[in-house]
């Protein structure tokens, strides 16, 4: 079995663990892909006249998935990944595809995964995962999900139905830079920034659910920023007044053009700044969590919008 013939698709779930119809349409364009199928082993420690240890039994089973993905304008290929991460159901307004977070769970759907690998199919239903966005200067933006879901059996020699890629390979993904990268209104020279959703994701047991794990849930996230940007002094921009003064502010990136575009923003306080130095350069290594704009609202952090759905 070779790895490089790896193909995953996804879809967003009508109901919670059941399989929807998956066509080659929504294939994923990913790498560094890991499956990990996990199974708690459960010794028989009975005594006996011997020191030899008796087979097992496996009991709970699940499954986990990690992989990265291109960022693209279309936002079409990766709509399921996100939903699945929180963020509910995307909005189209126009050609504009924006996304949410959600806090209430049954606004936020689930998603169905298969996994071909070289002859064997890995189904994976009832997924509710995590995302890091990664962002640097004159390279294209990388989505990481991680997902976790529910056991299904593995399927022998399967055909990969890879008809989909016709249609998503022609949009490339942006490349980073003339974004527009702005932190309470301050442009900061910056070369990598990454946003890590920080889901919190627990599983259910059931004793009536199949493989005894009857869903995923999102429990809680811990939203981050960090980014590194060169050192300024105080008059240009209150890095250290704005951490010390316990300062809520915007933040906003806005990679690639017209047609192929994408946006994030969102709500941020500094968490931690430290010197730190490339190239002789004196840099603020800078981290913000992600929080409401105030206490009286809610989920608005983080936004996603990709510009041409």
């Amino acid at each position: 079995m070779l790895t490089r013939r790896t193909v995953i698709t996804a879809i967003t779930e009508t109901t919670y663990g059941t399989d929807p119809a998956m066509t080659g349409t929504n294939a994923i364009l990913a790498w560094d892909v890991n499956l990990d199928v996990k199974g708690e082993v459960l010794e028989r420690l009975y005594l006996r006249d011997t020191l030899s240890p008796i087979s097992h039994v496996i009991g709970m089973k699940e499954v986990d998935l990690s992989f990265k993905a291109e960022l693209v304008g279309s936002g079409g290929m990766l709509a399921p990944l996100i939903s699945g991460c929180g963020f509910g159901t995307g909005v189209v307004n126009g050609t504009a595809l924006q996304f949410a977070l959600q806090s209430v769970e049954y606004l936020m759907p689930s998603v169905a995964l298969w996994i071909f690998k070289d002859g064997n199919k890995h189904k994976i239903t009832g997924a509710r995962g995590n995302v890091k966005l990664i962002l640097e200067a004159g390279k294209y933006g990388v989505a990481e999900f991680s997902f976790k879901g529910l056991y299904n059996p593995v399927q022998a020699d399967t055909i990969m139905d890879v008809s989909g890629f016709n249609v998503i390979q022609p949009n490339k993904p942006p490349i980073c830079y003339n974004s527009s990268f702005q932190v309470g209104g301050f442009s900061p020279v910056t070369g990598k920034l990454e946003i890590d959703l920080g889901n919190e994701i627990n599983p259910s047991a059931s004793l009536n659910a199949s493989y005894g794990v009857y869903n995923f849930r999102i429990s809680g996230r811990k939203p981050k920023i960090s980014f590194d940007a060169d050192a300024v002094v105080e008059a240009s921009n209150p890095f250290w007044g704005d951490w010390s003064g316990q300062v809520v502010d915007t933040f906003s990136i806005d990679v690639g053009t017209t047609s192929n575009r994408y946006i994030l923003n969102g709500i941020f306080q500094y968490s931690q700044n430290k010197y730190g130095d490339k190239d002789g350069i004196s840099k603020y290594d800078c981290e913000a969590m992600l929080v409401s704009s105030n206490p009286d609202t809610a989920n608005d952090e983080l936004a996603i919008k990709f510009l041409n759905a």
